[in-house]
């Protein structure tokens, strides 16, 4: 059968996944090659998720996976990619040779939107706030990308020291918001615009030229948005594109083809 003609089964999994923009995304990249698939949003907690995986993946031609399972997903494969391994979490599924493999996009996706927004990140100081999952999860593009410095911040000082042992760089440390130092790039990577807040930040840390970004996208991005233009920040943005980077990057592990990246709501 001619590959246009192939309906390739994807899905996404996550807890939860109702609000995901990642059909649509596949749908419009699919239609740029004349690919036929589908596309699912499979819930599961985190106890739900190993037969649920292990059932669907049988027949598929691979998946996406998202919060709270890009790490607890890691056991069911054969294989993961380095920069999984980095990470400690896969983003991307997919077969090679009959073995299940997994991947992280979520870094490259991140870089390729701040490049695509004209972005250099060579030499750069840069601050991350949050040291769960998320930060985890961009850090190894962002060291390859040769910035000067990476310094995370969280509120439980413990845990931000902990992800800047495990890179093992002497590029990559912990450090308070309330330290005086100016970055040229500040990125938020928690969770609290999900719920309407954004964390205290310190006018300190930036300088004229700062940028930010919210790994979040739409109104949970706003609040650190909002408070990061009150700083005087004047390129300020969300994930979005970020989103569509990494989705992009899985679909060309999974057809071996690069989507055009036409960002919409």
């Amino acid at each position: 059968m001619a590959e246009s003609l192939k309906k390739h089964q994807l899905a996404l999994f996550g807890h939860p996944v109702a609000h995901s923009l990642s059909p649509k995304i596949h749908a419009e990249f699919a239609e740029q090659f004349g690919l036929q698939l589908t596309y699912q949003l499979i819930d599961a907690t985190t106890t739900e998720l190993p037969n649920k995986f292990t059932a669907w993946i049988q027949n598929a031609h691979g998946c996406n996976i998202t919060v709270p399972h890009k790490k607890s997903i890691m056991p069911m494969l054969d294989h993961y990619t380095e920069k999984a391994h980095l990470a400690q979490a896969v983003n991307t599924v997919y077969w090679h040779q009959g073995e299940l493999w997994g991947d992280n996009t979520d870094g490259d996706g991140l870089v390729l939107d701040l490049k695509n927004k004209g972005v250099e990140l060579s030499g750069k100081n840069i601050l991350i706030i949050g040291a769960g999952g998320a930060a985890q999860g961009i850090i190894p593009s962002l060291i390859q990308q040769d910035v000067s410095h990476i310094n995370i911040t969280n509120r439980n000082r413990e845990r931000a020291d902990l992800l800047a042992v495990q890179f093992n760089s002497a590029r990559i440390s912990a450090a308070g918001l309330k330290m005086p130092y100016e970055y040229d790039l500040i990125i938020h990577a928690t969770s609290m615009g999900h719920m309407g807040l954004a964390p205290e930040l310190n006018v300190h840390n930036f300088h004229e030229d700062t940028i930010t970004y919210d790994l979040s996208y739409g109104s949970a991005a706003e609040p650190f948005l909002d408070a990061s233009k009150s700083m005087g920040v004047k390129q300020a943005y969300d994930g979005l594109g970020m989103l569509y980077g990494q989705a992009a990057l899985a679909f060309d592990i999974w057809f071996g083809k690069k989507p055009t990246i036409k960002l919409f709501d």
